[in-house]
């Protein structure tokens, strides 16, 4: 008898779990991608334009996203010391010019291969003059 008991409340334990899951489930509060993040990089040229980019990635930091966007090369990725974003160069070395990342416009205090990205995030990348 004892037994019988326990299996049904297990099973009323269940069944409860299982319609906690499914109305979580039906109200989008539970996501299946926990990797996947969706952050916006916007770029701000030595001209002043600028341009948003919105990436989606599973990264952990933004130099990956970058690399995934295809803002900057393998080469430099590797380095963690970017000349180019998007193809544009600012070097200090020639023209005392640099890549300023910003977060939310903050100044971050890691490059961009050591700074964490979660969904949601706002960052700046700006062609600098010294």
């Amino acid at each position: 008898m004892k037994k019988k008991g326990l299996i049904i409340t297990l099973s009323v334990v269940l069944v409860a779990v299982i319609a906690v899951f499914g109305v979580l489930l039906a109200m989008g509060k539970l996501d299946f991608q926990a990797g996947d993040k969706d952050i916006t990089v916007t770029v701000v040229y030595k001209d002043k334009t600028q341009k948003e980019f919105e990436i989606s990635t599973e990264a952990e930091n933004l130099g990956d996203a970058l690399l995934e966007k295809g803002l900057v090369t393998e080469e430099e990725h590797k380095t963690g010391y970017y000349l180019h974003i998007d193809g544009v160069r600012a070097d200090y070395t020639l023209d005392k010019a640099w890549w300023c990342v910003t977060k939310s416009g903050e100044m971050t205090t890691v490059g961009a291969n050591e700074l964490p990205i979660a969904d949601g995030d706002s960052f700046e990348i700006t062609h600098s003059p010294a």
